[in-house]
């Protein structure tokens, strides 16, 4: 486990103080396959966030770990359980395991707005999540998600590795 909290992006303190403030004080950590997580919704930079709004993050799974696990959907499921278990704050906690499915290195999630071409394969369901709670266990079937309806988005923390791009 990888306690992350102190390293949270001075990014999110410009834009959003108190969403930075909630997950420096939440103990946020994340599973080594982890390589960066990412807010989006309305904690995020979308707004507009109630007192009952949860914290909207993916996690973003190495596909080195993937590749190298005899058991992806174990893998999957404890990288968000490891978040969670972790998570200090009255504050829920909404994760999703996030996995490129589409070899495209999931560079959509690295900035926070859509860019027109970013998206090498441009078609739905190119992400794969893998979420393990609020009544759901398992893999997220296609729905036809196109990734510029999840933005904006703000990468909040990076693991810097050779097989990753540096935000």
């Amino acid at each position: 486990m990888i306690n992350i909290s102190s390293e949270i992006c001075e990014e999110l303190f410009r834009k959003l103080p108190s969403t930075y403030r909630l997950l420096r004080a939440s103990n946020l950590s994340v599973h080594p396959a982890v390589y960066l997580v990412v807010l989006t919704g309305s904690r995020g930079l979308k707004g507009g966030y109630r007192a009952d709004s949860d914290v909207d993050l993916s996690l973003l799974v190495d596909s080195d770990f993937i590749s190298r696990s005899l058991d992806r959907e174990g893998l999957l499921r404890e990288v968000n359980e490891v978040t969670l278990r972790s998570w200090k704050s009255d504050v829920e906690l909404d994760t999703a395991a996030v996995f490129d499915k589409s070899n495209c290195g999931l560079k959509c999630f690295k900035q926070n707005a859509f860019l027109e071409g970013i998206c090498i394969r441009a078609r739905p369901d190119c992400a794969g999540l893998y979420k393990t709670q609020k009544g759901f266990n398992g893999y997220v079937p296609d729905i036809g998600l196109e990734m510029r309806n999840v933005y904006p988005m703000i990468p909040i923390w990076s693991r810097l590795s050779k097989s990753q791009e540096v935000l």
